[in-house]
This record gives structure tokens, C-alpha cells and sequence, in this order.
């Protein structure tokens, strides 16, 4: 459509919109102005039906040409430990995130190692997904917590948060200038125009980032990583920051704080375990069904309280899947055990023995705790279903009774 033909288009809708409620025409100057509005107004409603038109192109069938833009913009990175990692990752979270959503199989991710130093990762359009190589060196390969990292973009990923994001947050002057073009490659500069702001955490809200979290615990735990590793990552990044608003901590200064991303993760921990493993946030303290268990010793990768929230993942699951009397030893590479499930390095460890011991005899008691209340559970029962017959019985012998009399 023409612009003459737009203009008069909008000044004779105004006109009838006058005529039909009956008012004065205003001054020309006064009137122009509520055509310009209108225009303008107009103009922004169609910037974003294009605006909507060219972002679910690159989050479908563009996706692919939008993931070489943004390998272009960050390079690739090649560490073969970096990538393994990545790849068996990705394989186990599309798994996991496949038994409660398979959009995934539909649209899965793409991804890849870029060269960037800081301490992140991010998922945009297309299910694109890049970790920055800084995340691997800062976080030790710790696969674990690099999981919860990872779930947590695919969160966002998979609750449609990118594309969510960029039709809130593209500056107007920007929307307008590729509205204006109106060629075939405006797709293309949008992703260029994207790839610039990728990884700021400008796009997410609050909301977006707590939904998020929670779908990395789900999706984290359902591939079998560690339970504690939120906790422990998000324990890291608070070491790495301290008080500093720099690095990852800064991507998110006006979302969920890392203490209570922390503690939430440390109370998920309790949860699981079915409220028998608890960790000091404070000391590293680990508690085992009410009883002191270890408190970790400063190592030169980690603090007390990270190891803590590692060590007590592993705990949760020994009570979460009703493992407590499996039997509790150490294999030859130095591991202390549960059954199958590990625990923990003894390496280093003072009086490693008596670590053992004491886990025996903490697991035996809640053992015998456990049973002693399900027993008393099982005795309330029959004692609830014994009431009951006596009820009945009492009340046909009342019934009996009643008949005879009548």
C-alpha cells in the first residue's frame, strides 16, 4: 500500500470516528496531530507483525543460517575435553528433557564450544546454544554443575524464553530501521542485529530465570547428574565474584541473587533426601538424619561448603531411592560407597575410617528409625481397621437389637 494511500486511509477513519461521536472537528493543527499518532501507531503495529514474522523464521527454518552467524561472531572453539563434555551433556539433558516435552525431538539443539573466556552460556533463537570456554576453565570440567548450567539454558530453550525476550526487549530504533528496509535479507539482519546483544542477559526476566532454574533441576537430576551440583555451582560463582559485579554474576544483576539461587538449590537437596541430609551454607557442615557426618577441608579447587553440596547430593539419593541399608564400604580406588552409589574421595581425607564407620552407624539408626516407624505406621492401620470393625459390629448388634424390640 502507498503512503498517500495510507494517509488518506487513516484521515478518513478519523473523520468518520469524529462524524459518529457527534463532536467538533478540532483546529487542523490539533487534528493532524491525532492523524500523526495514528500513523505512528500504525506504523509500530506493523513493524512488529514483520518484527514477529522474521524471528520465527530464524527460530525454525532459519535456525540453521542463525547458528553460523553466531559461530562467525564467537568462534569455534576446538578443546577435545571441552567438547566430549558438552556432547554427552547435551545427549543425557535432550533425553531427560524428552520424557515430559518432545518438541525436542522436533527442533534439537544446536551447539557448540565458543572461544570466549567469561564465565557463561547462552540459548537463543532456534534452540541455538553455545558454553563459552570460560565456563569449562572456571568451573574445572566439573561436569556436574556444567549440567545445571546447561539445563538451565535449555529451560529457557524450552519455555520459548529467546524469542519471548527479543520481541520485548529490540530497541525501537533498531525494529524500525529493518522495518524500513523491507528486503529479503532483513531475517539476516535481525540475526546480525541479535548476535550482538547474545549472552547479556538482557532478553530474560526475573520470572524467566526462576521457571528456568527449576526446569534445570528437573531436567539436571532426571539425567542423573548430582543433586547438590546447583547448590555447589552456584556456591562457586559466588567465590569466583565475591562481592564484584563483574562476570557471570553481572549477567544477571537484576534477576534471582546467587545466595538464593544457592539456597534454593541447598534446600532442593533436603527435599530429595526426604529431609534427611542437610548442609550448613555457612560451614560446609553436612548432617545426616539429625547427626553430624563431615564438615570438607579447604582443597586447592575447592571450598568446604562446594564440596559439601556435592557430597550431600550423593547422600540424597541414597535416601531418596530407600538405600539406607545397603552396605557402606570403600572401593580400591579410594571412594567411600553406599551400595553402588558413590560418595565421596577419601583422598586426603583425615581418619577416613572413622568417616566410614560413622556413616555405618548413622545409616544403620535411620534404618532402624525408618522401621520402627513404618510399623508403627503399618500397627495405626490395623488398629484403625480393627476400630472400624468394632464400629460395625457394635452397630448391627444395635440394629440386631432394635429389630427384636420392634
Amino acid at each position: 500500500m502507498k503512503k498517500s494511500v495510507v494517509i488518506r486511509t487513516a484521515a478518513s477513519a478519523a473523520l468518520c470516528l469524529s462524524l459518529t461521536a457527534g463532536t467538533v472537528m478540532p483546529k487542523q493543527a490539533f487534528a493532524w496531530d491525532w492523524l500523526s499518532a495514528g500513523l505512528a501507531l500504525f506504523q509500530v503495529g506493523a513493524e512488529y507483525a514483520y518484527l514477529n514474522k522474521q524471528v520465527s523464521y530464524l527460530d525454525n527454518k532459519g535456525r540453521d543460517e542463525y547458528m553460523g552467524q553466531i559461530k562467525d561472531k564467537y568462534g569455534i572453539n576446538t578443546d577435545p575435553t571441552a567438547n566430549a563434555m558438552l556432547g554427552r551433556i547435551m545427549t543425557r539433558l535432550s533425553d531427560a528433557v524428552a520424557l515430559t516435552d518432545d518438541s525436542i525431538v522436533k527442533k534439537p539443539y544446536n551447539y557448540f564450544v565458543n572461544n570466549d573466556k567469561s564465565f557463561n552460556a547462552f540459548c537463543t533463537l532456534g534452540h541455538n546454544m553455545s558454553v563459552n570456554i570460560g565456563a569449562f576453565t572456571k568451573l574445572n570440567y566439573n561436569e556436574d554443575e556444567l549440567a545445571f548450567v546447561i539445563a538451565h539454558e535449555m529451560g529457557h530453550g524450552q519455555k520459548n524464553h529467546p524469542a519471548a525476550g527479543v520481541k520485548r526487549a529490540l530497541p525501537l530504533s533498531i525494529l524500525a530501521a529493518l522495518y524500513a528496509s523491507q528486503n529479503q535479507n532483513t531475517a539476516s539482519d535481525i540475526g546480525a542485529a541479535l548476535v550482538t546483544t547474545i549472552g547479556t542477559a538482557k532478553w530474560v526476566t526475573k520470572p524467566m530465570e526462576t521457571q528456568a532454574d527449576k526446569l534445570a533441576f528437573d531436567y539436571a537430576v532426571s539425567a542423573g547428574y548430582n543433586v547438590g551440583a546447583g547448590a555447589a555451582l552456584w556456591q562457586h560463582i559466588l567465590e569466583q565474584n565475591g562481592s564484584k559485579s563483574s562476570g557471570f554474576a553481572e549477567l544477571f544483576n537484576d534477576h534471582p541473587t546467587s545466595v538464593s539461587r544457592r539456597n534454593n538449590y541447598n534446600k532442593k537437596i533436603t527435599e530429595w533426601s526426604r529431609n534427611q541430609v542437610k548442609v550448613n551454607e555457612e560451614t560446609g557442615m553436612i548432617t545426616v538424619a539429625g547427626k553430624p557426618f563431615y564438615t570438607p577441608a579447604k582443597t586447592t579447587n575447592m571450598s568446604p561448603q562446594e564440596q559439601a553440596f556435592l557430597i550431600a547430593g550423593n547422600l540424597a539419593a541414597v535416601f531418596h531411592d530407600g538405600r539406607q541399608r545397603d552396605a557402606v564400604w570403600t572401593n580400591s580406588s579410594n571412594i567411600l560407597l553406599v551400595g553402588e552409589q558413590p560418595i565421596m574421595s577419601l583422598d586426603g581425607v583425615a581418619e577416613a575410617g572413622t568417616l566410614e564407620s560413622n556413616l555405618k552407624d548413622i545409616l544403620s539408626s535411620s534404618s532402624t528409625v525408618s522401621e520402627k516407624a513404618a510399623e508403627n505406621k503399618k500397627k495405626n492401620s490395623k488398629d484403625s481397621v480393627a476400630t472400624t470393625e468394632t464400629k460395625m459390629t457394635m452397630r448391627q448388634k444395635l440394629e440386631a437389637y432394635t429389630s427384636q424390640q420392634q
